[in-house]
């Protein structure tokens, strides 16, 4: 790989590592927030279920533009949002109650969904194939690097601090990301082959001219001809691919409901029942760094296996391992060490979905692909933590919550058996896939 291929994968890696930190800032402040406002768990659901509204609405709304702007532009774009969304939250006051901090989770949302479609693009198309698997797992196992970082970093601070510090932290970094995304990442070289520009085929050039590849007398040949007469989102939602994409939303929303119910009850459930809000923090660290070592594994295995035959294995574990951190309950270490062997099942689950679902979608529908699936798909984390603050409310024990909240990721890896089988009886498409994930 080339300096502009590393350097578009470490830019691409570093706006994640931001992304993880933003998403697990609520996880181990939320102890800290619902002593200073009093709020019940219910309501503490509804600002960790904030940023994923945002996310939600990014994805689907905002990500898709990326198609017609260039997703270079749109991630300067979503840096910002990202940075406005941080400078909302610390005006939360006794008086205001916690809605400023809610907005401030949506508008913070926004940004990192729109973020995480159109950049996930860039990075794999300067990704070598040979390494892609193994760098879109890192790209996954980026989030958790950013919640572990937060929660050893910012997390101890926040006792004395309090809990506004991370959010002036999140600012401060984003802020600094969108220049380093304006001055370092570049264009995705699909979006300019395509043409959208008058000056397309100058600026890809360059870019190849950089990449020690040789130039090019006209644009490619469009893999998009398709999309350009019927539109992204009608391409996306039609035929064979249609039925790809129902399935990828339906296997994502389960996944997303059991990742995000670990994600925000996990840590702050442990703290509670043990009466010591620092060990949120610790208890981020331990998904964390699970989830960073099982995204690597798996990236590494699917190098050499089938993705699409790997994922359901893991999602298994996944189910089986998060249900038994639920039943040894919340003692120490035995909760540290539980988590950390859920996380490292269960965060894969992300780094397969970024893998497989790029690829099923030609090049200008595939932010909007992209963006859609992980987009609906997040209504399952939207929920999870509102719906889970209920059961918890209602007496719900830790065994039986955690239990129940595993068996979706069942659900999911059902979904990817079934677009292998799709796929297979698609050879065009399989044969796309295989390309990318090799």
């Amino acid at each position: 790989m080339s300096g502009l291929q590393i350097r578009a994968v470490v830019v691409a890696i570093g706006l994640v590592v931001l992304d993880g930190y933003d998403v697990s800032l609520t996880s181990f402040s939320a102890p800290y927030i619902e002593k200073g406002f009093g709020v019940s768990k219910a309501e503490l659901g509804l600002v960790m279920s904030g940023a994923l509204i945002g996310m939600l609405v990014g994805s689907i709304v905002v990500a898709p533009l990326a198609d017609r702007i260039g997703r270079r532009k749109m991630g300067v774009i979503s840096t910002l949002t990202i940075a406005i969304g941080m400078f909302i939250g610390p005006f939360a006051t006794q008086e205001t109650g916690t809605w400023p901090l809610v907005l401030s989770r949506i508008v913070t949302g926004v940004g990192i969904g729109s973020l995480v479609a159109a950049v996930g693009v860039i990075l794999a198309e300067y990704t070598a194939k040979r390494v892609y698997a193994l760098v879109m797992a890192v790209y996954a196992a980026a989030i958790n690097i950013g919640g572990l970082l937060g929660s050893l970093i910012v997390g101890p601070m926040l006792g004395a601090q309090g809990w506004r510090f991370g959010w002036w932290v999140g600012f401060a970094l984003s802020a600094v990301a969108a220049l380093a995304t304006l001055a370092f990442l570049p264009e995705s070289l699909a979006w300019l082959s395509e043409g959208r520009r008058k000056d397309s085929l100058q600026r890809l050039n360059a870019l190849l001219t950089k990449m020690h590849r040789p130039a090019l007398d006209a644009l490619p040949e469009s893999d998009s001809t398709s999309v350009k007469a019927k539109g992204s989102l009608r391409t996306v939602f039609t035929g064979r691919t249609g039925f790809h994409t129902l399935l990828m939303i339906i296997g994502y929303f389960a996944y997303m409901l059991s990742f995000y119910f670990m994600t925000n009850w996990a840590p702050s459930t442990v703290a509670s029942a043990n009466h010591q809000p620092a060990l949120a923090a610790q208890l981020v660290t331990a998904f964390s760094v699970g989830g960073i070592l099982g995204n690597v594994l798996f990236g590494f295995l699917g190098g050499k296996f089938n993705v699409r035959l790997l994922t359901p294995v893991f999602l298994v574990l996944a189910t089986v391992t998060l249900s038994l951190f639920g039943l040894a309950g919340p003692g120490m270490p035995t909760a540290w060490w539980t988590l950390f062997l859920a996380s490292f099942f269960v965060c894969s689950g992300t780094a397969a979905f970024y893998a497989i679902v790029p690829a099923l979608y030609p090049t200008l529908a595939r932010s909007t692909g992209f963006g859609v699936v992980i987009g609906v798909g997040r209504f399952g984390g939207i929920a999870a933590p509102i719906v889970g603050g209920a059961a918890f409310d209602a007496g719900l024990g830790m065994g039986a919550a955690f239990t129940l909240f595993a068996l979706p990721m069942l659900v999911a890896g059902l979904c990817v058996v079934g677009l292998h089988l799709g796929l297979r009886r698609s050879p065009a498409q399989d044969a796309q896939l295989a390309a990318t994930s090799a």
